[in-house]
């Protein structure tokens, strides 16, 4: 081998190895400040669906994807997914939250009436709940865990929320450009801070919902922490996508002065809808608005 061909292997080489170093898969997540964040390079989302339920109106999928791991703890985001028969190609769709210890099966109901509206819905069990399982941890024992240097649960339920959106986007028949977040309590909690985290979320509805209201206080133990799960640190990055936000009056979990704090927050567009005569979580005197609100989410 004369030295022009020991230079061009070398060179192959090289080139070779400065393509693999960068398509490595690398970690998305980062804590900076108060805020955490994972890049939009997430990887291929590893799933598996089946067809488990077809009617006029949709059919249903059963389905789990994978997600990152809390310390040693090793499981799968398991979801429901109805999609619509209809005629169009490109399908706006929707990730609906539960509330905490909802499973995906008990807002089977919630999910069918979106469906009806036309969109595809991915409702789905999360950590600690349901078929998906695993630790829910409490904020204590979590914050131990952030101590560590690891991700804490609920960061990690943030980015099941992200996993969720993509799994979404690699579906041929969604709009990768259309899909949008709703979530209760809890979950609309994750729903808000997923979607300031990654801007290509469409718009978010949040029901019974609210931030903690923590000032930054860097002397006080544990602020850090508590500060970046506050939806408070996060709702301004909604903007220019629209946020609503729908309470009722009786609520006596989620109070509606900590809603409308919350809310006064956020920057437009937004909207702030109440309801009486209901409590805590999604009730069928919200539907109209909901499907309004989503029109107009899926149009701007």
């Amino acid at each position: 081998m004369n030295k022009k061909q020991v230079f061009a292997v070398i060179l192959v080489i090289l080139i070779g190895g400065y393509f693999y170093l960068n398509n490595l898969e690398k970690n998305p997540y980062e804590f900076k400040g108060n805020t955490f964040s994972y890049s939009e390079k997430r990887g291929r989302v590893d799933y598996n669906k089946i067809l488990i339920e077809e009617n006029k109106s949709f059919n249903l999928y059963k389905l789990d994807f994978n997600t990152r791991q809390l310390v040693d703890e090793n499981l799968r985001i398991y979801g429901l997914l109805f999609v619509p028969k209809n005629n169009e190609e490109k399908i706006p769709s929707v990730i609906f939250l539960p509330g905490g210890q909802g499973t995906k099966e008990s807002r089977k109901t919630i999910a069918e009436t979106i469906a009806g509206f036309g969109y595809v819905v991915l409702v789905i069990d999360q950590r600690g709940v349901g078929e998906t399982g695993g630790k829910f941890l409490d904020f204590g024992y979590d914050y131990k865990i952030f101590l560590s240097g690891e991700e804490p649960m609920q960061h990690l339920a943030v980015y099941d929320v992200l996993r969720s959106f993509d799994f979404l986007r690699e579906q041929k028949n969604i709009d990768e450009n259309k899909i949008a977040v709703i979530g209760e309590s809890m979950g609309g909690r994750y729903g808000i801070i997923a979607a300031a985290i990654d801007r290509r979320i469409k718009g978010v509805i949040g029901i019974s919902t609210s931030g903690f209201h923590v000032p930054v206080n860097p002397i006080m133990d544990g602020n850090n922490y508590i500060v970046s799960i506050d939806v408070d640190n996060y709702i301004k990055k909604i903007t220019p996508r629209k946020l609503f936000m729908l309470h009722c009056k009786e609520d006596n979990v989620v109070p509606i002065s900590d809603a409308e704090k919350t809310f006064s927050i956020a920057n437009e567009p937004k909207k702030f809808k109440v309801f009486e005569n209901c409590f805590h979580g999604y009730n069928p005197v919200m539907k109209v608005e909901m499907e309004k609100d989503l029109r107009e989410i899926f149009e701007s």
